[in-house]
């Protein structure tokens, strides 16, 4: 295994998660299962990650309301839809023993439509059930992730010339995206949650990432030459998207 996991509880910001990693070079602050994480560098003693924490406690109380405001509550019944630009995922009650999650093919339809069956006498107050319901829908955004995001990064590489190093979705929280030095691109599943004109931004700015890996101006000056649009007012519309607290 390659890190070491440890929860720790510090006056006026609650518990922490911290997280030593064997290949990890800087720290890093994120939100995992509704849990403050601070993840370091393996060679971090414990009393270098209490110092950081504590010179830091401002910023993470900023960081975590900011996270906090970021999510909004969901109410689960037989109604429940979940509408995002590439697909919509309902829940359907059924005559069946265990939860299935089911595509429903649309030739006609350029929107993936899933349906969520469920037992009849699902209980919607029970934990399980929106255990149930979040895992069908991070299999649901991953699956369109998978499907969707490299078509979108050589659609938009092919007309501006960026060159890159293969395309991967994992589950990150924080970040939308990533571009590691030799080009490879990251994208987070929950990117799909976001309105197509937000997936194609972080795009661009990934892509921009294999020319600057820095955020200098320079970049910046590409970014807007490349999305057609100010970077400044793309983080503003970021900024009020707010994501199912469910799923994090």
């Amino acid at each position: 295994m390659g890190y070491l996991e440890e929860t720790y509880n510090f006056d006026g910001i609650g518990n922490v998660v911290v997280v030593w990693k064997k290949n990890m070079k800087s720290v890093r602050m994120s939100f995992k299962h509704e849990n403050f994480t601070i993840s370091v560098p393996a060679h971090y003693t414990e009393k270098m990650v209490e110092n950081i924490i504590v010179d830091n406690k401002q910023a993470i109380l900023d960081f975590k309301k900011h996270n906090e405001l970021r999510r909004y509550d969901t109410i689960f019944d037989a109604d429940y839809i979940l509408d995002t630009h590439f697909a919509t995922m309902r829940i359907v009650l059924k005559n069946v023993s265990v939860a299935k999650l089911r595509k429903v093919c649309d030739a006609t339809s350029e929107k993936d439509e899933l349906l969520l069956e469920m037992p009849n006498d699902t209980d919607f107050n029970n934990p399980n059930t929106v255990d149930i319901v979040k895992n069908a829908t991070i299999a649901m955004l991953r699956y369109e992730a998978k499907k969707r995001l490299p078509h979108i990064v050589k659609e938009i590489a092919d007309a501006n010339g960026f060159k890159y190093n293969g395309v991967k979705i994992n589950s990150a929280q924080t970040r939308w995206g990533s571009c590691s030095s030799k080009g490879s691109l990251n994208f987070s599943l929950y990117l799909m949650l976001l309105p197509l004109p937000l997936i194609r931004s972080v795009v661009v700015h990934e892509l921009c990432h294999t020319v600057h890996l820095n955020h200098g101006a320079e970049f910046w000056v590409l970014f807007d030459k490349v999305y057609g649009v100010s970077h400044k007012k793309v983080d503003e519309e970021i900024k009020k998207i707010k994501l199912p607290r469910f799923l994090m």
